[in-house]
């Protein structure tokens, strides 16, 4: 009887063993999956070289034949959807309506973007 248990507890042990050597095993594949999936995820974010643009604004003479229309195609950029939203903002900076005319000689305030920043 004694041999029986010393060989039922040798058996016990020996899977014990084999049930923790494959536990580690899985936890450093999980590991090492872990640690390749987030740094291809940072190097991935590293390639991405976005130029930051800045908005300003600058205050510009109205000189003759100039209309909203030829000064948002001047000024736009590629910052905004359409010339129409361009000129709508051009319009509630300079306090128009966007039926109104503007005039020689006149100064309006436009919007432009330039990834200078002026400090």
């Amino acid at each position: 009887m004694s041999e029986r248990r010393i060989r039922n507890n040798r058996i016990r042990r020996q899977r014990e063993r084999r049930k923790n050597i494959l536990l580690f095993i899985l936890t450093v594949c999980f590991a090492l999956s872990l640690s390749v999936s987030a740094g291809s995820f940072l190097s991935n974010a590293k390639e991405h070289n976005i130029q930051t643009e800045y908005k300003y604004y600058a205050s510009i003479p109205v000189t003759e034949g100039d209309t909203l229309w030829s000064i948002a195609k001047t000024h736009m950029g590629d910052h905004y959807d359409t010339v129409e939203d361009y000129i709508k903002e051009l319009c509630q900076i300079n306090s128009l309506n966007e039926n109104d005319t503007i005039k020689t000689g006149m100064y309006l305030v436009v919007p432009y973007y330039s990834a200078e920043s002026v400090q």
